[in-house]
């Protein structure tokens, strides 16, 4: 009902603005799984977005806390989108490619803390390092509360010095804490980013953002009044309307690819 609800209000406050339409991958898109390499696109899910990209009216991205090249092999689908990993750090778009300059900036200290983190958790169920090789991440979504307890400080411990010394930040989110170069930059910072350039093609847009972790808010926050803002689960505060996880993000995407948006095409 929610995703009825949000499709409504986002086609009476559009207007006849361009609509860029933003997602979040893992568990928006995406249901979550333990092992990050086994999450993929179901079928329908992706031919909605296929279609939805095809619009001239619309523009399809993704920004997700994964590396670009790793999000390329599991958004596959023929059309012009905008695809923004690491939180946003790299992007790349229909015409360019951009990747930050601090996004490389600290991946000898990344390898460095893994290293010297992930002996400490071998022993600790549901708790594993994923090595991004420009930030690293402490998931512990399958652990026990006294595991998760462990596992952080561990980490923390790891990364405390460089944290301090301002050249690496912590990142949380569900289940996950991520160590990312302490750069300027953010989901937010890669929404502004896709939004100049969709407007210099197409003029001023309706900006749609769907998110399911804290990592979205900035993004909610990026948005300003021409847009909205719709939360995919709980964890994600600030929507103007929510929906529940991948489920009614297809029943959105559905509604969004219905008659009204086809004949403005």
């Amino acid at each position: 009902m929610q995703a009825d609800l949000a499709a409504a209000e986002i086609g009476t406050r559009r207007g006849a603005r361009h609509l860029l339409l933003l997602l979040d991958f893992d568990g928006t898109l995406a249901a979550f799984n333990r092992d990050p390499s086994a999450v993929h696109l179901d079928a329908d899910t992706s031919a909605l977005l296929e279609r939805l990209a095809a619009n001239p009216v619309i523009t399809v991205g993704i920004i997700s806390g994964r590396r670009l090249p790793d999000l390329q092999q599991r958004v596959t689908f023929s059309g012009d989108m905008y695809l923004a990993g690491l939180h946003g750090l790299e992007i790349h778009g229909p015409a360019e490619t951009f990747i930050h300059p601090g996004a490389a900036a600290a991946t000898s200290l990344m390898e460095s803390i893994a290293a010297e983190v992930e002996p400490r958790l071998a022993l600790l169920p549901g708790v594993f390092i994923e090595d991004k090789e420009f930030s690293i991440v402490l998931h512990y979504r399958e652990a026990a509360p006294a595991a998760r307890v462990v596992a952080t400080s561990h980490f923390m411990d790891a990364a405390r010095a460089n944290i301090d010394s301002g050249r690496l930040r912590l990142l949380p989110g569900a289940g996950v804490i991520e160590l990312l170069p302490e750069a300027a930059w953010h989901k937010g910072s890669a929404l502004e980013w896709i939004r100049e350039r969709v407007e210099r093609s197409h003029g001023p847009t309706f900006t749609v953002y769907v998110g399911d972790d804290v990592t979205d808010q900035d993004a909610f926050g990026a948005i300003g009044p021409h847009g909205l803002a719709i939360s995919a689960s709980a964890r994600a505060t600030g929507g103007e309307f929510s929906v529940d996880g991948p489920d009614g993000v297809e029943r959105l995407l559905n509604c969004l690819d219905g008659p009204e948006d086809n004949r403005r095409a």
